[in-house]
């Protein structure tokens, strides 16, 4: 199936204060945007780990680090930094005595952390795009 990339509106430039992240959704995707002093950045708003609103984790120095399980991703690339922590009682749960509850553990353990999909970002005068791929068909 043929892929066609198209330059797609994001907001005015003005919106983004620096080193706060925002959540637009774009063409049915939600995107992940932050501003570090004269870079914009824009990647998949959905951690590689779990899916959770990065948007709603903790963004410093160049790396957004997931809410629900700590994963941190690169906002240039798009890369793992690190993978998701599972903290107690969630990293005990693969040695519960209690068959579902190891089940559980032993699948949540299992959920590799992906790197997330970055988009290239364009400035037009007032305006902010990014880069998306689509398939047609």
């Amino acid at each position: 199936m043929p892929t066609i990339e198209k330059l797609v509106r994001v907001c005015n430039v003005g919106e983004l204060d620096h080193d706060k992240p925002h959540c637009y959704r774009v063409e049915n995707v939600d995107v992940f945007v932050v501003r570090h002093w004269d870079k914009i950045y824009a990647i998949e708003n959905r951690c590689g780990h779990a899916g959770a609103a990065l948007h709603r984790g903790e963004y410093t120095d160049g790396l957004i680090v997931c809410a629900l399980h700590g994963a941190a991703f690169h906002v240039d690339t798009g890369a793992v930094e690190w993978p998701a922590i599972l903290p107690p009682p969630m990293s005990k749960y693969s040695s519960s005595e209690n068959l579902r509850i190891r089940q559980f553990g032993e699948l949540l353990e299992g959920i590799e952390t992906l790197p997330v999909k970055r988009f290239p970002v364009k400035v037009e005068g007032d305006d902010l795009f990014i880069m998306m791929k689509t398939e047609q068909g």
